[in-house]
């Protein structure tokens, strides 16, 4: 095992890379939390504080995503997503940093107006934006903008959904990313299991790293849109995409689809619709931690972290880790269903008792 992960960490520093994020972040015992919920120790791994324009988890992947891209000879980036991407953010403000322009496609969705949270750090970050409808297809898009670049003599690179090998690409930070954490908790410390929000890259990296290291560790993803969504990736993609990080490495995966665990349960009506488990798991961790979720990723994935410990799967003396991606500035953009959801809760709270 150890000529493998040496193996793994050789080829890492062999890919093309650029240095972006402050490493390594933070893993935060949440003492409060775990006598809160009665269940196993809680850790966080900050990756929202990877320090690049409110910083998550594209930040450290972007370093070998953009690494290949410089190599390639890119002159500039495209990516389009939803209004409030947390990836499409995080692009602009690498792409300021490395002198790359950066092309977005944000959709005119019911997050586009007002401007604020991650489109007004957008335009802060000097991005080209230009929308795209609500319903139309961002890889579409993407594409014939990456036609109209070439035709003017540009060399664009495409990152995110549409783009394999960017998005296998961003899983190797993940195989390092997994390393880093294990490295992190205390010794003889092995978590039961480890929770994030989910698009592919990065459980792929977490899964490929787990069989590296030998680890029996559950990664339990939790999927942020159902699976009829443009960026949603099935678990035989998650599987192709495990083989090619493995190939990427110089090494052997055994990985198959009954190893991937990708929870579709804690979306709610859809992507960007707030549930009201995932405004009671943000408000848990605020409350109890001071660690802010974003109501579209982390907090119904950690809302699934909240269930399964009150559902008993795991004991009081495991320890699970819950990755933190990121996605802060998307909070303000959800302000009036976030106080709403407070106020209701506090409303019962004070109701008073019926004959006094």
């Amino acid at each position: 095992m150890l000529r493998t992960i040496e193996k793994a960490r050789e080829a890492l520093r062999a890919r093309p890379r650029v240095r972006l994020a402050e490493l390594p972040t933070p893993l935060s015992y949440c003492r409060r939390l775990s006598e809160k919920l009665g269940g196993p120790r809680i850790y966080v791994k900050r990756d929202d504080l990877t320090g690049l324009a409110f910083g998550g988890n594209k930040v450290r992947q972007h370093e070998y995503v953009l690494g290949a891209a410089i190599a390639q000879g890119a002159d500039c980036l495209v990516q389009g997503a939803a209004a409030q991407s947390n990836h499409s953010r995080q692009l602009a403000a690498a792409g300021a940093r490395l002198g790359l322009e950066t092309y977005l496609l944000p959709k005119l969705d019911a997050r586009s107006h007002p401007v604020q949270g991650n489109l007004l750090v957008d335009h802060l970050l000097g991005a080209e934006i230009a929308p795209i409808g609500a319903s139309d297809s961002s890889i579409q898009a993407k594409n014939a903008l990456v036609e109209r670049l070439r035709a003017d003599g540009r060399h664009p690179y495409v990152t995110g959904m549409g783009s394999d090998e960017a998005l296998a690409l961003a899983a190797l930070s993940y195989v390092e990313g997994l390393f880093e954490t294990v490295e992190q908790l205390p010794a003889g410390i092995s978590p039961a299991a480890i929770y994030t929000a989910s698009q592919g890259s990065t459980q792929v990296g977490l899964l490929v790293a787990r069989e590296i290291l030998g680890l029996e560790t559950e990664i339990v993803g939790v999927s942020p849109m159902g699976a009829e969504h443009e960026a949603a990736i099935p678990i035989e993609d998650i599987v192709a995409m495990a083989h090619a990080v493995a190939d990427m490495l110089g090494i052997s995966t055994a990985l198959c689809a009954d190893d991937v665990e990708l929870r579709g349960e804690f979306v709610g009506d859809g992507y960007g619709i707030p549930t009201a488990a995932g405004l009671d798991a943000l408000a848990l961790l605020g409350a109890t931690e001071g660690i802010l979720l974003d109501p579209v990723y982390t907090a119904k994935a950690f809302s699934g972290l909240v269930h399964d410990i009150r559902n008993n799967r795991f004991g009081s003396d495991d320890t699970v880790v819950f990755l933190h991606t990121g996605g802060l500035p998307a909070l303000f953009a959800y302000a009036e269903a976030v106080l709403a959801h407070l106020d209701s809760h506090r409303s019962i709270t004070h109701q008073p008792t019926e004959g006094k």
